[in-house]
This record gives C-alpha cells, structure tokens and sequence, in this order.
C-alpha cells in the first residue's frame, strides 16, 4: 500500500513538472513564433490546431460535448475573452519587446495577481501571507525591470518595459480567467472545458486570422517555423493540460500551485539553451522573489510553520 501510494505522487509529480516545463517552454516558442507571424494569425491557427486534437478525444471519451446551461454561457464567454483571446494577444506583441526568460518570470506572478483580482474585483480579504506574496512578486518584476540598475531612459530600454507591462496585462488576463472559473455552474469535465474555450478562441480570432492570412507570404515560412506553431497548438494548449490534470487530482491544490514554480526556471534554461539569451543577476534575483511569492501564497500555513513540521 504504502509504495503504491509513493507511485502515485511520484506519477502526479512528475505529470505536474511537465506540465509547468511546457508552459515555460511556451514563452520561448511564442518568441520565435512572433518573429515570423503575425499576432492574430498566430493565435488563431494555435487554436485551430488545438481544437482539432482535443475535440475528437472529447467525442470519444465522453461521447460528445456536454450542455451547458444558458447561465454558464458568460462565464464560458468571459473566460475565453481574457484567457484566450487577451492572454494570447498580450502575451505575443509583448514578447517582440522584451526577451523570453523575463516573459516566463512575470508570468509565473499569476498566484499574486489572482489575489490582487479578487482583493479588487470580488472583495475578498487578503491574509498576510497573500499580502506578502503580492509584495514578493512586485519586488521580483521590478528587479527583472532593471530597478537595480542605473536608469536608462534609451528607446530600447523603453520597449524592454513596454514588453514587461504587456506581459503583466496578459497575466491579470490569465488571473481573472482563472478566478472566473469558479463561476461555472454546470457540471463540465476540465476536457470538455478546454475544448470549448479553444473552440471560442478559433471564433474570435476567426476575423483577425483571415485578415492577417490575405497578404501573409506563407510561402516563406519554414518547416521549423510550421512546427513552432504546430508545438503551440499541440503541445502547449493540448499535452501540457493532459498532464496538469492527470497530476492536480492526486495531490491537494495548494501542492499543485507550488509546482509553478517551475516556469521560471524553464524560461530561463530553455531562452537560453534556443534563444542564447543571457541569464543576469536581475533575473536569479527576480526568480527567487517569484518563487519566494508562490510558496508564500500557495502553501496552507501549517506547511510554513517550522514548529508544526518538527
């Protein structure tokens, strides 16, 4: 029993690290991808793809899609909206400015800006441990920002935190869809769930796609450059979800949450291993706040009480 029990955290562990290396990797991929297409067409054929891999696993696995209740219609909406549509958008014109690595640092602030959200949004109270979450996280963009450096007021520097803003939007995106999940009221399988909002997200970048596609030269775009795309769409949007999922229902939430820590550290290895970009003392310091952030907001207090853990 008890080595069974040691298989299965060692199987939801591993699933959740995937999962987080692969949404770390995303940055990386969505920079080169940028570099070749444009934002909307990009986007749309991400979901595309995605929808025509996870649709036919949910007619097969649940025997076709669930109904959903007019009320829930909304939230779907609304999800899409900010998770799909504004988290995409943000996050690709975002990276023509600024590097991948800083991208996939600020992304992984998402526990913070969650509960900045629902302080702001929905009204709820924010503990202490919240509080100094959000301050970890803050202190880890402004460092990656150059905040220890001397000031640079030069054009480049100046699209280097325009780049860094509209990642920080694509994650207040990425944290109201999230929180919004909480608002569904039908009983919809996480499978069905993505594949309905992928399928909402082809919709709305339906128009921008067919737009962008007119005088897109699609003769010039590589192999490598079609398989970027295809990695975006399958891997990042379809795989990494498998994994989240097949690891999250064997362990608690907040065990799961702490396992985004990961990202960062992904970004950083993978921007540097594809992108050659280079890894500063900013961004070490800027990593270690974020994660010093996660675990703060993450993990129940008992597990950070030294006394109660012996």
């Amino acid at each position: 029993m008890q080595l069974d029990y040691l298989k299965e955290k060692l199987d939801a562990y591993i699933s959740l690290s995937l999962a987080m290396i692969i949404v770390g990797s995303s940055v990386v991929f969505g920079k080169m991808i940028i570099m070749k297409f444009p934002v909307f067409l990009a986007s749309g054929l991400r979901f595309a793809i995605a929808s025509a891999i996870i649709c036919p696993i949910i007619l097969i696995k649940e025997k076709g899609f669930p109904k959903i209740t007019k009320r829930d219609w909304i939230p779907f909406f609304l999800m899409a909206f900010c998770g799909q549509f504004i988290f995409t958008v943000l996050m690709l014109v975002g990276l023509k400015y600024t590097q991948a690595m800083e991208a996939g640092i600020i992304t992984s602030t998402t526990p913070a800006f969650m509960a900045v959200v629902s302080f702001l949004v929905l009204k709820e109270h924010l503990n202490s441990r919240q509080v100094i979450g959000v301050v970890l996280a803050t202190l880890g963009v402004l460092v990656i920002n150059g905040v220890l450096q001397p000031y640079d007021q030069s054009d480049i520097q100046n699209k280097h935190i325009l780049g860094n803003l509209l990642i920080g939007g694509a994650v207040v995106g990425e944290a109201v869809f999230l929180l919004l999940a909480k608002k569904l009221t039908s009983p919809v399988s996480d499978l069905s769930t993505t594949g309905i909002l992928s399928l909402l997200g082809v919709l709305m970048f339906l128009p921008f796609s067919l737009y962008e596609s007119i005088s897109f030269p699609f003769e010039q775009v590589s192999l490598y450059d079609w398989l970027y795309i295809l990695y975006f769409g399958a891997i990042y949007t379809v795989v990494a979800y498998i994994f989240w999922f097949r690891g999250v229902k064997k362990v608690t939430g907040s065990t799961a949450s702490v396992f985004t820590a990961i990202i960062p550290m992904s970004a950083a290895i993978l921007s540097v291993v594809f992108l050659t970009e280079k890894f500063t003392l900013s961004h070490a310091m800027g990593i270690m706040f974020i994660i010093a952030s996660i675990l703060m907001t993450s993990l129940p207090k008992s597990s950070l009480n030294l006394k109660e853990n012996g």
